[in-house]
């Protein structure tokens, strides 16, 4: 019987290639760059080109154009702070996700509580809304740990917003602590950096009746808030909150607006009896609204 004869080896697609590139002239030279022209393809394709875009679309500082900034903040540049910290120089307006970066950036300063959109334009301008933190009150704080080192506040003000949010004391100096309410609770622990809030339950009720004064608080002459525990407001809560005028007279509210007790008057109702109060010359020096018999402003006792 023959011997079968030994299967014919066809040559692959890439040395086909290379033998045909063998017989083109310079090509052997194409052939070894192939490779890197290849490489040069996608390198461009997932780096040269993003950079470009970036190059040409990035944002730029002077086409930011954001809400101008409220009289209150003094000394902060809010977008300049924005543009720098949050790299949107870097940032190309290609980018599907450019308008949710510029807000998140600008979100995640001290001074914005919100940005409520962003509009990219065909000259490529960004117009940015935002709405800014705005001071309400000045959170008392006085250290009890006596190893507190002399490079920390050991006493002094946290300007805060309405959520509690510690704002930059940068823009505040001590002339301007009695333009805000006064919020005085023993032992209060400040958040452990600006742009954060005071988780204390009692600190937020008691911004609560700040928002709810705040637009008569001249008027009336308000100025300072103590929160102290009352007995007869209940245990549930027994906090209560008394607050003390730039005349030296003082006002027990009770609970915070919203949070009164089944036998307590409404807000309303005290604010009625209080600004009653403030009205009568002849009134005594101390008012206690928390209790319903007391509404009609009667004498208590301290009466000068």
């Amino acid at each position: 019987m023959a011997a079968s004869k030994d299967k014919e080896v066809k040559p692959s697609g890439l040395q086909q290639f290379a033998q045909w590139m063998h017989y083109v002239p310079g090509g052997a030279l194409l052939f070894a760059a192939a490779p890197l022209l290849i490489l040069g393809y996608f390198a461009w394709y997932y780096w040269g080109a993003h950079h470009l875009d970036t190059a040409l679309y990035a944002v730029k500082f002077d086409n930011l154009v954001t809400t101008p900034q409220p009289t209150w903040i003094r000394s902060t540049k809010v977008r300049d702070e924005v543009f720098k910290a949050g790299g949107l120089g870097q940032l190309s307006l290609l980018d599907p996700q450019a308008s949710a970066t510029i807000a998140h950036a600008f979100e995640s300063h001290s001074w914005v509580q919100r940005a409520t959109y962003v509009k990219k334009n065909t000259n490529g301008k960004v117009n940015v809304d935002l709405i800014y933190r705005r001071p309400i009150a000045m959170i008392h704080y006085k250290s009890s740990d006596s190893n507190t080192k002399s490079t920390q506040i050991k006493e002094g003000f946290f300007p805060v917003d309405e959520e509690g949010v510690v704002l930059p004391m940068v823009d505040f100096d001590q002339s301007q602590v009695t333009s805000y309410f006064l919020i005085y609770l023993e032992g209060a622990t400040p958040p452990s950096d600006v742009g954060m809030a005071f988780a204390d339950i009692r600190i937020r009720q008691s911004l609560v009746l700040c928002r709810f004064l705040e637009s008569l608080r001249v008027e009336l002459r308000l100025q300072a808030i103590y929160i102290v525990r009352d007995l007869h407001l209940g245990d549930a809560n027994p906090w209560g909150l008394c607050i003390q005028t730039s005349d030296k007279r003082r006002i027990n509210w009770g609970h915070a607006p919203g949070a009164e007790s089944p036998h307590e008057p409404l807000a309303q109702e005290k604010l009625a009896a209080l600004t009653k109060w403030r009205a009568d010359t002849s009134a005594m020096i101390e008012i206690d609204l928390s209790k319903p018999q007391m509404l009609e402003t009667k004498p208590t006792s301290g009466a000068r």
